[in-house]
């Protein structure tokens, strides 16, 4: 089927052809397996708009505007999130340094106990004569 055919097959299904032209097309019709297939395609296509137009359209409930206003107002306001974004952002700068100071202090406690040794000299760990066996 070329680009002809199917300009035809619009022109058929619309009625804008002569009577002997589409008294030769429906003959073709009947004869061409390809042109009928696409035929009743198009008019399926056509069934499938026409019930579209025609479908009836649900309308919204009367208090459908007002209960979308009063869920909006309900929202927080720009104020509100900009001040619920500070104080996330102080909440995490509180507990990095939370962390901070914790691993500091953990440190410290390891170098004073002595697990941890800080400067430049060589010291090795010694084994007491009765842990070695």
């Amino acid at each position: 089927m070329n680009s002809n055919d199917e300009r035809q097959l619009q022109r058929y299904l619309d009625g804008a052809l002569e009577p002997t032209a589409a008294a030769a097309f429906a003959q073709r019709l009947q004869g061409e397996a390809a042109l009928r297939q696409r035929h009743d395609e198009a008019v399926a296509m056509r069934g499938l708009f026409t019930a579209a137009a025609t479908a009836s359209v649900r309308r919204p409930r009367a208090d459908f505007t007002a209960g979308v206003l009063a869920a909006a107002r309900q929202l927080p306001t720009r104020q509100q999130l900009q001040q619920a974004d500070e104080v996330a952002s102080a909440m995490t700068f509180c507990r990095r340094l939370l962390l901070a100071a914790a691993v500091l202090g953990a440190i410290g406690l390891l170098w004073r106990s002595g697990l941890v040794a800080v400067g430049g000299g060589q010291q090795t760990l010694q084994a007491a004569p009765d842990d070695v066996r």
